[in-house]
């Protein structure tokens, strides 16, 4: 008799309680989403600041240095000084490319005459994204300058070395040699193993 009429209790409260919002859902506030919400929109407050100042120091470089450079849709900006009519780079291809790396003062970090040549696989390598798409502008044998702002570059982190965080980079660079991608399939048409 007692349990029933503790249950008869709890039921009744339940009841009060639920009626008692007239039919409106009553969310519970989480602190920890709004402090989430908050520091989110404070970052890419900072990142937005942040490219802002990049661009217009890149751009005062370019003006000091006379350039007459191409910024694209990502914010990499490049100038082809040396043209040729060679190998177009693509989606695939193994470049090897000289290259000397140097900060907007001037300081230069790596140099492949100290270092030898680099190679990357077009598309693939994403540690530099900008590297990947300045390359993929340029053909055998060609000679061009690339400013990577730091989301183009090493970004927050920086290569633990050399390169501090948040660098906007200077690149010098002539390609070397393309070796393009093999298709799977040899001049018969069957599959190359």
């Amino acid at each position: 008799m007692f349990v029933k009429r503790c249950l008869h209790i709890i039921f009744v409260a339940i009841l009060f309680v639920s009626c008692s919002t007239n039919g409106e859902h009553v969310e519970t506030k989480d602190p920890y989403s709004q402090v989430k919400k908050e520091k989110q929109e404070e970052t890419i407050a900072i990142n937005q600041n942040m490219i802002g100042v990049n661009k217009d120091v890149i751009e005062k470089y370019i003006v000091r240095h006379n350039w007459k450079m191409t910024e694209t849709e990502t914010g990499l900006y490049y100038m082809i000084y040396y043209k040729t009519d060679g190998t177009e780079v693509k989606s695939g291809d193994e470049v090897e490319f000289s290259f000397k790396t140097s900060l907007l003062n001037g300081n230069v970090l790596y140099d492949s005459d100290a270092t030898g040549n680099r190679k990357m696989k077009i598309d693939s390598n994403q540690e530099e994204s900008g590297i990947n798409e300045g390359l993929k502008l340029m053909k055998k044998g060609e000679k061009a300058y690339f400013i990577l702002p730091p989301h183009l570059a090493f970004g927050v982190a920086g290569d633990s070395y050399k390169i501090q965080p948040y660098s906007v980079l200077v690149y010098d660079i002539e390609i070397v040699d393309i070796k393009q991608q093999q298709s799977e399939y040899d001049f018969e048409g069957e599959v190359v193993l």
